[in-house]
């Protein structure tokens, strides 16, 4: 994997103090949401490499969660798994949860992730990202949890997506709830090599049918760290890392998407635009050309680990964070996109609409005057 790493992206893979993250970790009860997806499921494999009381996986798809659950039974025996099914927007099942297990770490890596979809479904990700992780945050403080570790994104800086905004909501969130008691803790990195719906699987089964390999520009450039190296960096945020804290995973540089497939292509024994050819199917809604990890990092100061900083910017909203989730939840329930635009620009105010968003926005208003008109004519 190391090799791999250094071949796709030009750079040695993370340094880890193991010791360090083992006397987080070693004889603590740990809940991981989102288990059974790609960071989830990781995260689980390597929080069990340093002896934790126990497991628990919270995970709302059954059968992944099923296959993750005997995974970890068979290749950590000595580790206590329990598989709890359920939603983070289900309050009641998240108070259950918690109630039974008391668990002492949190990661939070339950989330709608992939930008175009959320641009089409703005208030499922409001309702998950938002209101899920208030769910979670709320109960790991009512029920004394001594860490709760959000997976966040580079896509919470300057957001010009739905899913990016919720991730900033989510970052301020946290940082609003950090008064003593219970560390909050926000770890934001870039795309993960292998994850479910990253490029690296959809090019490597493009590549396997004979292509065409597809790019949504020539100039996108993303940040990539294979999972393993992600969640393993993650742990180690959570070790070093302090309440109301941004941290920020330094991932070397950008690589532009179509260099990631021209190497792809390449390790396969195969000619970029000769054996498979790359096609440029153009950007899709609230994506941007670059992704930035505080402002390329200008916004953080370093820590004791070289490749983990701390976001030191502040833009954080001068008003009551829990009555604007009042008001949001009504707007959610109204389903009003305008509103909701609106709302997520007050609070997150660097939050860019994309164009695709705005031109739903006006199809809805036009929609609903040529109603207003119709029902005055009768």
């Amino acid at each position: 994997m190391q090799n791999k790493l250094k071949s796709l992206v030009g750079r040695e893979p993370a340094r880890l103090d193991e010791s360090l993250i083992s006397s987080t970790i070693k004889g603590r009860v740990v809940l991981v949401t989102g288990a059974a997806g790609s960071i989830g499921a990781e995260l689980c494999r390597q929080i069990a490499r340093f002896n934790p009381a126990a497991i628990v996986g919270f995970e709302i798809a059954e059968s992944p969660l099923f296959e993750i659950d005997r995974e970890m039974r068979k290749s950590y025996p000595h580790v206590p798994f329990f598989a709890e099914i359920g939603s983070v927007q289900n309050l009641a099942r998240v108070h259950q949860v918690f109630s039974a297990h008391r668990p002492a770490l949190v990661y939070h890596a339950a989330a709608y992730k992939h930008v175009p979809l959320m641009e089409q479904h703005p208030f499922e990700a409001v309702e998950n990202n938002v209101f899920g992780t208030a769910n979670l945050a709320h109960a790991a403080k009512q029920f004394g949890a001594g860490s709760f570790i959000l997976i966040s994104s580079d896509k919470a800086v300057c957001p010009a997506s739905v899913m990016g905004a919720t991730k900033r909501v989510s970052e301020l969130m946290l940082q609003s709830l950090q008064n003593g008691g219970t560390q909050f803790i926000a770890v934001r990195f870039g795309n993960v090599l292998g994850s479910s719906g990253s490029v690296f699987p959809i090019f490597k089964k493009q590549i396997a049918s004979g292509g065409p390999v597809t790019v949504t520009h020539r100039e996108m450039r993303r940040f990539f760290m294979t999972i393993t190296e992600a969640c393993q960096l993650v742990l180690q945020t959570s070790a070093i890392g302090k309440g109301g804290q941004i941290c920020v995973l330094d991932m070397g540089e950008s690589l532009r998407i179509v260099d990631l497939a021209r190497n792809m292509i390449q390790l396969a024994g195969l000619k970029p635009d000769e054996d498979i050819k790359i096609e440029f199917t153009g950007t899709r809604p609230g994506e941007k050309l670059y992704e930035e990890l505080a402002s390329i990092l200008d916004d953080t100061v370093s820590t004791d680990h070289e490749q983990v900083r701390v976001f030191i910017g502040n833009h954080r909203p001068q008003f009551d964070i829990e009555a604007w989730l009042h008001s949001l939840k009504q707007i959610c329930a109204d389903r009003n996109t305008s509103q909701l635009v609106i709302a997520l620009k007050e609070m997150v105010v660097d939050y860019s609409p994309s164009t695709y968003l705005l031109d739903k926005i006006a199809a809805e208003q036009q929609a609903a005057e040529c109603e207003e008109h119709a029902c005055g004519a009768i």
